[in-house]
């Protein structure tokens, strides 16, 4: 007997294998469209109860695919269903999403059920009138998604989309809180460690309501190709390979303002240290308008060289300037009570507000140079290299910057973040760095390293030089007087 099958038998085995994928499309089950990875993603997605889970996941994974199908499926199953789907640019939604990814997902789909896409309002419309609305998150246009319910919400690239918390928190969870439609946030890890998506994903981990899927588990992949995409990003252990491929929340030191202060030198220089005898006390602030004014008060140890970094204050936009005077003069008597002198810098940002706490509060603040701040940065880091800087563990805000304050695209700037601002700190810190005279050696000529009488203290304690309450108001006002010049001229001019 021939084994041989017939062109009719081939044809019907065609016919069954297209009747199976349109009856799997009509019960909502694309599950077969996933390979092994995927599959692990989705197994994950529909078996498990918290309403919202993470995924963190591989490059070149297929995620924005099996997230797509998985909005489908809820569309599909359920007529009438509303399925929020948000990504990190209107761009990414219309070009990789709305033109590319539906097209591929469909290429099978029965023609009754085929959806249609609206590009003028990034809506996808099925025939059982559910329907898919696509947002970026960029300028708050995540806003528009508010009003209806909604069956499933899924935030692609969440480590990559502007105010995930807000969205997530004020956005999209009230959006289910009738429905208990689950909230899906899935992404590579951010660059920066301070966005909100890292921390949702320790949260989630430590909650057992996190995957994670690296380039290993990526059927797709052969040991070449995952050793050729190794090398091309400078190696496994490469910063760039273990973020974006084996899903580790790092960042790299091409995007770190202050790449220098690694776990290493903060388990070195965050810690308490003994105050020497004699000192000069530094304030420095830099004053903010829609970000955050920050403000370092520290001192210089002329025996051992280190700055220390005893204290912060940090103020948010619309603080009045009472408020802030009266902190100021708090943390000033109780930090510098002994000091030899204190002296104030800050930029020359607010005029108005530095001038008012001179004249009405007598905190005279003087003018710090700003320029060359390249240099100004690269001093900083290499006084952390070489743990000349000490930090004591309650500037809480001043760590956070340091370990995450990442560079803007221009390499110019400093990024601006959802929780840190625009990591003023640094900027204040650079102000205090630029403005120690290291030359002062604030020790009388009577000191000895060995005895030190109280007389001897007193004495240099109450020398003459101008302290924190009796700078030479004369000379501050001539300073500011020829900072605010410019400024006069140009109001005469009008």
């Amino acid at each position: 007997m021939s084994s041989s099958v017939s062109p009719q038998q081939k044809q019907n085995k065609v016919i069954s294998k297209e009747k199976a994928i349109e009856a799997l499309w009509y019960k909502g089950n694309l599950s077969y469209k996933l390979h092994d990875a995927q599959k692990d993603m989705y197994k994950f997605v529909r078996e498990h109860h918290e309403q919202i889970l993470v995924i963190g996941a591989s490059r070149r994974l297929g995620k924005s695919y099996f997230l797509l199908t998985l909005a489908f499926e809820e569309c599909l199953r359920k007529p009438n269903a509303i399925v929020k789907y948000v990504a990190q640019t209107t761009k990414d939604v219309v070009n990789n999403i709305a033109k590319q990814l539906i097209h591929e997902i469909t290429k099978d789909c029965p023609k009754k059920l085929l959806p249609k896409y609206h590009v003028h309002n990034a809506v996808l419309t099925f025939p059982n009138g559910s329907e898919i609305h696509f947002s970026g998150t960029e300028q708050g246009r995540a806003e528009k998604l508010r009003g209806s319910n909604a069956d499933l919400c899924i935030v692609d690239e969440a480590g990559f989309c502007f105010d995930l918390d807000y969205i997530v928190t004020s956005v999209l969870f009230p959006l289910t809180t009738l429905t208990k439609g689950k909230i899906i946030l899935a992404s590579t890890p951010s660059k920066s460690a301070d966005h909100a998506f890292i921390r949702m994903m320790y949260e989630a981990e430590a909650e057992g309501r996190f995957l994670k899927k690296t380039i290993y588990d990526n059927p797709m992949l052969t040991q070449d190709d995952i050793n050729r995409i190794a090398e091309e990003l400078g190696g496994k252990d490469s910063v760039v390979f273990r973020r974006e491929f084996l899903v580790e929340p790092i960042t790299s030191e091409q995007d770190a303002v202050i790449p220098e202060f690694d776990e290493l030198i903060e388990l070195d220089t965050v810690k308490e240290y003994n105050k020497p005898p004699y000192y000069v006390g530094y304030v420095a602030m830099d004053i903010g308008g829609k970000d955050l004014t920050a403000i370092l008060f520290g001192y210089y140890d002329f025996a051992n060289a280190r700055i220390i970094i005893e204290d912060e204050l940090a103020f948010k936009a619309g603080t009045l300037s009472d408020d802030i005077a009266k902190y100021i003069k708090e943390k000033e008597e109780k930090l510098f009570k002994d000091a030899v002198k204190v002296l104030r810098y800050s930029d020359n940002n607010n005029i108005i507000f530095i001038n008012d706490l001179a004249i009405k509060h007598q905190l005279y603040f003087n003018v710090t140079a700003k320029d060359d701040k390249e240099a100004a940065l690269n001093d900083v880091r290499m006084r952390i290299k070489s743990r000349k800087i000490i930090i004591n563990p309650r500037c809480k805000n001043l760590i956070a910057h340091l370990k995450n304050a990442i560079w803007a695209k221009n390499k110019k700037d400093f990024a601006r973040s959802a929780q840190f601002g625009h990591y003023d700190f640094i900027d204040a810190l650079i102000y205090l760095v630029r403005n120690i005279n290291y030359s002062f050696n604030p020790y009388p000529d009577s000191y000895s390293s060995f005895s030190v009488s109280e007389d001897q203290k007193s004495l240099i304690v109450n020398n003459p030089t101008p302290s924190n309450n009796n700078i030479d108001f004369a000379n501050y006002m001539a300073n500011r007087i020829r900072s605010i010049s410019p400024f006069l001229r140009k109001t005469r001019s009008r």
